[in-house]
């Protein structure tokens, strides 16, 4: 194939009016050449957005001298004690790891993950690798969606929640919910009825008068005939919505996804 090009090439070179000059041939056979395939198939471990894909645990691995973090070194792991705890902690005989980095003062003989970045022994907490100061230990729990918590203090990402924004409900999708307000990740969402909020998906949710989308006000959105459709898309009767902005011009009445019913 890259000979018949090239043959063709040469031949449009010599046509009358010069189609390409012989320094475009030149150059051509230097692309087709030189030139890397973009095929998917160039990384096996890359996805269509060339990412990776994350594997089931910490994405640590070893071979016969060293422990790795994805693909960087562990310094100092010991090959032979070394055991992948899951969300990106590990641990040998010696030392507990988050990351790939030492976490200092953690007791490796009780350390465990929680999820969500949280881990603990038994007497600290720690988020991705740092500790929780004030966090009881023997209390806290990993709720989900960021949130954890022990017998006083509600913590989102690491962070704690001040007096009275303390979410109890985990409604999905980064919002959480108490008798009182209603958050999304940890920061509270002005004008919504807590005992009537409800999530939708996709970011979206909504009491029975107003519609938000990630936490903020979707101006305009009628809350009654409103639906999440999936991929950031929604709708009601008059409007159809893409991350909670208006889509111009959008007819809610035929506006489709394709492949969802």
């Amino acid at each position: 194939m890259k000979k018949l090009i090239l043959g063709l090439l040469s031949a449009l070179a010599l046509l009358p009016g010069g189609m390409l000059r012989s320094g475009d041939v030149r150059a051509a056979e230097t692309f087709a050449v030189q030139s890397p395939r973009r095929d998917h198939c160039a990384n096996p471990h890359a996805n269509c957005h060339g990412e990776r894909y994350e594997d089931r645990r910490g994405r640590y691995t070893k071979d016969s001298w060293s422990v790795y973090y994805r693909g960087r070194k562990v310094e100092g792991a010991s090959v032979s004690s070394f055991a992948d705890l899951g969300g990106g902690y590990g641990k040998d005989n010696w030392t507990v790891y988050y990351r790939g980095r030492k976490v200092e003062g953690a007791s490796v003989s009780s350390f465990a993950d929680l999820g969500g970045g949280y881990g603990k022994d038994n007497w600290t907490v720690f988020y991705e690798g740092r500790k929780l100061e004030g966090a009881s230990a023997m209390s806290f729990e990993y709720k989900g969606r960021g949130y954890g918590k022990d017998n006083w203090n509600t913590y989102f990402r690491g962070e704690q929640l001040r007096p009275g924004q303390s979410p109890d409900g985990m409604l999905g999708g980064g919002y959480a919910k108490d008798s009182w307000s209603v958050y999304y990740r940890g920061r509270k969402v002005e004008g919504v009825s807590a005992s009537s909020f409800e999530y939708l998906g996709g970011g979206y949710g909504k009491d029975p008068w107003k519609v938000v989308y990630q936490g903020r006000e979707v101006p305009g959105a009628s809350s009654s005939s409103f639906e999440e459709l999936g991929w950031g898309y929604a709708r009601d009767a008059w409007k159809v919505y893409y991350c909670g902005e208006v889509i111009p011009g959008a007819s809610p009445a035929t506006f489709r996804i394709p492949d969802r019913r």
